[in-house]
């Protein structure tokens, strides 16, 4: 009785998965490339705490943009950092009257560090655009030119595209590798889903929305009782308003942000982002259902490997099949270095180990902000 429970579960998984699978992949092949070139005022707001060694870089790069100096600002907001995060942006400041520097209230007194200190940079903001990054991300000179221009009239978010910047291969360890190709097939699945009008994940590390419909859905308030999702929470506050979403495929627009540097980051940071599984039963079913369908495929089919090795092997066996096929259009789609394709089988194979630690680390809120 139990193996046909068993069973039954992960082969209807199988199927709910594999309908996902080819959404997104029908999304990525749609992908929307109608742009608006006019310029409009931009406000670029970065959470900053203790990243004295990595907002330069950030900083350099937004102040080489083409876009008009007089149509960017620059807001850092130090999140009570107890480095020299604030002393180097104010050295940037003297030089670029278009950067500012804040710094947060009450960060004790908030469940959400993140979204305290987002929100009061966009409060101090003036733009019409609000652009969000992370302080240890680097963007390219087309950068806000690039996100800007998927700003139809009728748009009210952009989600961009982020991957981990590893210049050498070879010489990266092999947590980051991992973390590296499981980033990129989450990015491929968001930018499919997105374009298939399935608003179910982004990133704060590259993400745009419309002063005025952050106003309209409150901003942070209905979601700051939430450690984290300061980017996917509130994209499912848009999509409750029926706001139209689209995402950036343009080169120019993509993000590069530095690597974990040890695998229990990467176990944290993951099981940051797990913890919002639970709320989209609420915010969003249909994802809900996807993650479920993710959850049980992690284990089950290895779970059947001791009842009926022959289900269990098929199940796998197709679900590596069309996983593969979906990863390698999402390679086409967003140019990278094709030979680390090759990392396929080592993802797939410790996927049901990650899936399911940084799940139950999730839900149990077993984690904390790295700074």
């Amino acid at each position: 009785m139990l193996f046909q429970i068993i069973t039954i579960i992960a082969i209807l998984s199988l199927i709910i998965y594999l309908f996902y699978l080819r959404l997104f992949y029908s999304g990525l092949k749609k992908k929307n490339i109608e742009l608006d070139y006019e310029k409009k005022k931009v406000s670029i707001i970065i959470a900053a705490r203790n990243e004295e060694k990595n907002i330069p870089q950030l900083l350099t790069s937004l102040m080489n943009q083409t876009y008009p100096k007089e149509l960017f600002e620059v807001i850092v907001v130090d999140d009570d950092s107890n480095d020299k995060t604030a002393e180097v942006v104010l050295q940037f400041k003297e030089k670029w009257n278009n950067i500012h520097l804040i710094k947060t209230e009450k960060r004790q007194q908030v469940i959400s560090p993140k979204k305290n200190a987002l929100s009061q940079g966009i409060n101090a903001s003036k733009g019409d655009i609000i652009l969000c990054t992370d302080a240890d991300c680097v963007v390219g000179k087309f950068w806000i030119e690039a996100m800007v221009s998927y700003f139809k009239q009728d748009t009210q978010m952009v989600c961009g595209f982020s991957r981990t910047r590893i210049n050498d291969w070879n010489k990266a360890a092999f947590s980051q590798k991992f973390e590296h190709f499981d980033f990129l097939v989450m990015m491929f699945a968001a930018a499919g889903a997105i374009s298939s009008n399935k608003f179910f994940s982004c990133t704060g590390q590259n993400l745009a929305y419309k002063r005025k419909a952050f106003e309209d859905v409150g901003g942070f308030e209905r979601i700051k009782h939430l450690v984290s999702g300061d980017d996917v929470n509130l994209m499912q506050l848009f999509r409750h308003h029926n706001f139209n979403i689209k995402f950036a495929f343009s080169p120019h627009s993509f993000v590069l942000t530095k690597p974990i540097e040890k695998l229990v980051q990467l176990l944290n940071q993951r099981s940051r982002w797990a913890s919002n599984m639970k709320w989209q039963v609420m915010m969003n079913p249909d994802f809900f259902v996807y993650l479920m369908s993710v959850f049980f495929l992690a284990f089950l089919p290895i779970v059947l490997l001791f009842f009926h090795w022959k289900i269990g092997v098929g199940i796998l066996l197709i679900k590596a099949l069309f996983d593969f096929l979906f990863i390698k259009e999402g390679y086409r789609i967003f140019p990278s270095e094709k030979a680390r394709k090759i990392f396929f089988p080592f993802w797939f194979i410790l996927q049901p180990v990650y899936i399911f630690v940084v799940t139950f680390l999730g839900i149990l809120n077993i984690f904390k902000w790295e700074k």
